[in-house]
């Protein structure tokens, strides 16, 4: 389960609780071995739960662990708080600066946000080919060769027009527009 609330800039921020800080009031391993002295974070117990054949004696519900976790970490100007499965938050991260919650569900992607995040993913990487290109106008123009400022500068325009690519609007996933590389690009 993680926590899942809108940052007051309107973004999406998610919590996950570490599984070793449920409080425990004792645990019982798999040779019979009882480790008590709770209620304290199984982790105090023994390190990297969960253990295989360990069992635990809880201190407190899975509610109510949730809840404690939320207290002490979602800010008071949070919103749309709640609580979510693993599933239902996105494995990848390419436009995490672009996720939504829709109030219910699964966290989507804003595909316009994601639509920007990929033209300025885009514009860095024509950025070192932008400035090699300026080298090469440059010494053209120190030989006055037009025919090499001409073709220099259209390889220029052609890396400048990457961001308009109607590919980039026209994606309507997250992997179709991470599928989308300009040929200026490559």
């Amino acid at each position: 389960m993680k926590i899942v609330y809108t940052r007051p800039d309107g973004g999406i921020s998610v919590v996950s609780p570490a599984e070793g800080a449920r409080l425990a009031n004792s645990v019982t391993l798999a040779n019979g071995t009882v480790l008590s002295g709770g209620p304290r974070s199984v982790d105090q117990f023994l390190r990297r739960w969960p253990v295989a054949g360990a069992v635990a004696q809880w201190a407190e519900t899975e509610d109510e662990f949730l809840a404690r976790v939320r207290a002490r970490s979602v800010p008071a100007n949070a919103s749309g708080v709640r609580i979510v499965n693993d599933t239902d938050i996105p494995t990848d991260r390419t436009f995490r600066n672009a996720w939504q919650d829709p109030g219910s569900g699964a966290v989507k992607v804003d595909m316009p946000k994601a639509c920007e995040i990929h033209r300025a993913r885009l514009r860095e990487l024509r950025t070192p080919m932008l400035a090699a290109l300026d080298v090469e106008w440059m010494k053209a123009l120190e030989t006055g060769d037009e025919q090499k400022k001409t073709q220099v500068a259209a390889k220029k325009q052609a890396l400048r027009d990457v961001t308009a690519d109607p590919a980039i609007d026209a994606a309507d996933t997250p992997a179709a527009l991470k599928a989308v590389l300009p040929t200026g690009l490559t």
